[in-house]
């Protein structure tokens, strides 16, 4: 069964506006916003008649005015992020924060610095410098850290010296997504997207290319990408390789990682090219 879509605030005030009025109310959706809102049905209605009218419809007579009132002044306070109403009913993480914030960092400014940007799309640089001309997001915080190890490997990506002065991006993982981090990403002329070998880097990428209001993507990849593929353990299973072949026709920037995923039927995480590629690694006696 699907779940049922959440009553919101402006509904519920909605619902006790009718039962004030003696109006017909859908009796299922009431009694869901009670719930998700934390309130006790039963004190709203005790003692009040009710009467079907068609369908989910009901009248109720009778309901204290004083009650209604109650649940009125229960939810009629809203805070400037629904985040903080939720969480006074148990129930924050089903709603949306109020902002993002994105770490950056670079070679001219290695310390890493915060970006905040809030629900308008207003970016709080604080005492980060100029953005620079590109940017490359990284997935893994590992890749994050190692700065020197990084920029050494955008030349193995075929980037010029040009992108050593690139600002490295970091936004927890699959949060980099987010729609709020637009504006930021508008700032730069190109973006390099260094995102794990695997289903769920290429599923970020596309998520990005199908936003269609960014700058030119690519994802990286070192050129010994096939190498590597063919010596993980990862593998692929059947729902993947469906969704890869989704990404991979709607969205160019995926095609090249996304076909040698494909075709391997492996995968790898991106801390892996911190290691030395499999033909002159050390092999195990």
């Amino acid at each position: 069964m699907a779940p049922h879509r959440r009553i919101s605030r402006t509904q519920l005030l909605g619902y006790l506006k009718k039962l004030e009025q003696e109006s017909p109310v859908p009796e299922l959706k009431l009694r869901q916003a009670a719930r998700q809102f934390g309130l006790m049905i039963d004190d709203l209605l005790d003692g009040a008649e009710r009467q079907h009218v068609k369908r989910n419809l009901v009248t109720y007579t009778g309901i204290a005015p004083g009650v209604i009132d109650q649940w009125r002044a229960a939810v009629d306070v809203e805070h400037a992020s629904s985040r903080i109403d939720q969480a006074a009913l148990g129930n924050s993480h089903n709603a949306r924060v109020s902002g993002v914030m994105l770490t950056v960092r670079s070679r001219r400014q290695s310390h890493p610095q915060v970006l905040l940007v809030d629900a308008h799309g207003t970016i709080d640089t604080g005492t980060a410098a100029p953005p620079a001309e590109r940017a490359v997001i990284v997935e893994n915080l590992e890749n994050f850290l190692n700065l020197t190890g990084t920029l050494a490997l955008l030349p193995e990506c075929g980037l010029g010296p040009e992108w050593q002065e690139a600002d490295i991006l970091y936004g927890s993982g699959n949060s980099i997504t987010n729609h709020l981090l637009t504006p930021v990403f508008q700032q730069y002329r190109e973006i390099g997207c260094l995102f794990d070998p695997d289903p769920g880097g290429v599923r970020m990428c596309d998520t990005l290319y199908q936003r269609g209001d960014l700058p030119p993507l690519f994802f990286l990849a070192p050129a010994d990408l096939p190498a590597r593929l063919e010596a993980s353990l990862r593998t692929i299973d059947k729902g993947q390789r469906e969704q890869l072949a989704i990404h991979i026709r709607r969205s160019p920037p995926c095609a090249y990682v996304g076909g040698l995923i494909f075709k391997t039927g492996r995968h790898l995480e991106q801390e892996t090219y911190l290691i030395p590629p499999p033909s002159t690694a050390e092999t195990p006696q």
